[in-house]
């Protein structure tokens, strides 16, 4: 369903509630509504004579004429002795007054039985309502709808008797005006629901379908497009996240490309050597030598390395790599990787520095770690400075983590590139240069082992002072 015609139907629906419980309540039970309250009104005007009466108020017939027309309806008062004591007619037509003692007295009896009080709602011929055939009022006067209460009080002289009258007939002339007006006001409301949904629903719709159309070309492959949405906060949020995403997406694609464009070329420079050697030693003779041999050997090693590499990357993206964790002696691992890399880089005058606070246990996977601390170290490496030094040091933070950092004093790392420098398919320099040891996969290898591991790990780098890269434990 379209916004437009889903909009139209939800105000419809909520514009039909209101006119159905307004003419429920102003039409349909606006008589009962009405017949309640001057039942309630009468009650309360007993309660009131009855005090007035008990005090002797030298007033009393002025008061109760107050109350009548303060009211809207007609009131006589008949003392213990069946006297009248006052009457105040204020409507006209009222029935009680030509109440006979014979009806007054049965009336007095239907109260009494009733405790108290009776009432009695008259019709346009006569009573209608509970009372019987052969009530006194029955057909004898053609009077409209009206509504009669006794009501009998006990007093210290005896039984005050209170009969009200009121009429209820301008209720059929008010439910004429109203369903009028309602009628107008429910044409004019529905007029305006169909006006504010088509409003609405094009203020709404135009700038999701903007979104939209340019979402669709986002599929497409389309990374430059610009999301707009300055209506809502909602879609504006949208459009803002949307174009992250874009922006996301375009590098991420770049950097793809990069990235098998520099895998095809660390993948072609040793099949092409492989290849060369090969065909050297079967076509001239005396090239088949160990050292030659040896080669072979070192770059079929790092194209083993290299789809390795690739295999774990794939899997740590995947949370396929599984951890088996262990205590593991980190003071000791690093040491046993530092008297490793000296031995691999004796005669390239690079310089291994270790700082330690001793023997530090934590929990985790021991291969996993290793590896992370032979990539960080063989990126410092790869871009140590002039002076070829590498310190890995290994600290205790006031939280009890453990902290490991590898330093290099290179060219460093500029500010806008350290939030992506562990990205799978970011590269600092855009120039490929074969990794002096490695595959230059490293850093995203580690991403994806500290994370697995629900490790903290940054990189700290200025621009012609080097790189500290650091994980905690």
């Amino acid at each position: 369903m379209k916004m437009r015609a889903k909009l139209f139907a939800i105000l419809s629906a909520f514009v039909l509630t209101a006119l159905i419980l307004l003419w429920g309540f102003q039409v349909l039970m606006l008589d009962t509504f009405f017949y309640q309250i001057t039942k309630n009104r009468m009650t309360s005007a007993a309660v009131q004579i009855e005090a007035l009466y008990t005090v002797d108020d030298a007033n009393f017939a002025q008061n109760v004429y107050a109350t009548a027309l303060n009211n809207e309806f007609c009131i006589s008062v008949f003392g213990p002795d069946g006297r009248l004591v006052t009457t105040a007619d204020v409507g006209g037509g009222c029935i009680i007054h030509v109440v006979d003692d014979k009806t007054l007295n049965e009336l007095y009896q239907k109260a009494v039985a009733s405790g108290g009080e009776y009432f009695h709602r008259a019709g346009l011929t006569g009573f209608q309502g509970n009372e019987e055939k052969s009530s006194p009022f029955a057909f004898r006067y053609n009077v409209r709808d009206r509504i009669l209460y006794v009501s009998v009080k006990d007093t210290a002289d005896g039984a005050l008797i209170m009969l009200f009258d009121a009429a209820i007939s301008p209720v059929n002339m008010i439910k004429g005006v109203l369903i009028l007006q309602l009628f107008i006001v429910s044409m004019i409301l529905l007029i305006v629901a169909g006006l504010m949904a088509n409003a609405l629903s094009k203020n709404l719709s135009q700038p999701i379908a903007d979104v939209n159309r340019a979402a669709k070309k986002l599929t497409q492959g389309e990374y430059d497009v610009q999301f707009t949405g300055e209506s809502y906060r909602e879609i504006y949020e949208l459009s803002d996240t949307l174009n992250k995403t874009a922006q996301d997406l375009k590098r991420t694609d770049q950097m793809q490309k990069e990235l098998i464009a520099n895998i095809s070329h660390d993948l072609r420079t040793p099949l092409t050597l492989i290849t060369g050697y090969c065909e050297m030693m079967r076509d001239m003779e005396g090239e088949n030598t160990p050292e030659n041999m040896q080669v072979v050997l070192d770059e079929t090693a790092r194209l083993s390395s290299l789809v390795s590499d690739l295999i774990d990357l794939s899997k740590y993206q995947s949370g396929a790599q599984k951890m088996e964790t262990e205590s593991v002696d980190l003071d000791f691992l690093i040491l046993e990787t530092v008297e490793r890399y000296r031995k691999l880089m004796v005669g390239k005058e690079y310089t291994f520095v270790y700082e330690s606070v001793g023997p530090t246990f934590v929990t985790c996977d021991k291969k996993r770690i290793l590896q992370v601390i032979y990539n960080l170290t063989n990126n410092a490496i790869n871009y140590a400075g002039e002076d070829k030094t590498v310190i890995l040091r290994l600290t205790v933070t006031e939280s009890g983590r453990k902290r490991v950092e590898v330093i290099d004093h290179g060219e460093g790392i500029a500010k806008e590139d350290l939030p992506l420098i562990f990205d799978r398919y970011y590269k600092v320099d855009k120039v490929h240069k074969r990794a002096v040891t490695g595959t230059g996969l490293g850093l995203s290898i580690v991403k994806g082992i500290l994370e697995a591991h629900g490790a903290a790990y940054g990189v700290e780098s200025e621009l012609g002072k080097g790189s500290t890269f650091w994980f905690e434990l």
